[in-house]
């Protein structure tokens, strides 16, 4: 009988500490998801892009902030350069940014540089690309270097979306489809 009790007790420690080991386990991988996650909410994203402006005539360059933490001793500089709007002193290496840097970029915040007329890039500078660099550092000293190469042809043909995507777009557009919803109704009623 007191074998029976020991194999009963060695069965349960043996049960505990498997669900205790178990236990350890998930702790400690939660523990690291949780350092992750940290670590996500505290990484800036500097990207550079190139959009059309709202009326499809203007070429755009936006730099962003895209991650959820803050950027220090940004740093830009454009290792392909353009001359906005063909003006050779008018250059992307020539603005504040590029010259003086940034001592700290928020979230979501973004600069943006109107580079050339659409028609005019198409015809000129359709095969050229912007190449840019941009350094930065987190606010706990982590540093970053991205190069970024931007060629223009790869804007063309891309510039439009339905509806829009800015606020001034979406409102035109829904206004003509009101209109047009109005229009087949004054329609129908006229034909009656």
């Amino acid at each position: 009988m007191f074998t029976k009790f020991l194999n009963l007790e060695n069965s349960i420690s043996l049960s505990l500490l498997i669900v205790t080991a178990i236990y350890v386990i998930i702790t400690y991988l939660q523990l690291r998801e949780s350092r992750k996650v940290r670590l996500q909410k505290e990484t800036p994203n500097i990207i550079p892009y190139l959009k059309s402006s709202e009326d499809h005539t203007t070429l755009i360059l936006h730099i962003k902030n895209f991650g959820e933490g803050v950027a220090k001793n940004v740093k830009v500089r454009f290792l392909q350069d353009y001359n906005r709007f063909d003006k050779s002193d008018y250059t992307l290496s020539k603005t504040g940014i590029a010259e003086n840097g940034m001592s700290y970029f928020v979230p979501n915040y973004s600069f943006t540089f109107h580079i050339g007329q659409l028609k005019n890039i198409y015809n000129k500078s359709i095969n050229e690309k912007i190449k840019v660099e941009i350094s930065y550092e987190s606010l706990d000293d982590r540093k970053f270097k991205k190069l970024f190469e931007l060629p223009f042809n790869q804007v063309f043909g891309q510039t439009y979306s339905s509806p829009p995507d800015t606020y001034i777009g979406q409102i035109a557009y829904y206004l003509k489809e009101i209109n047009s919803i109005l229009k087949k109704i004054k329609d129908t009623y006229e034909k009656r």
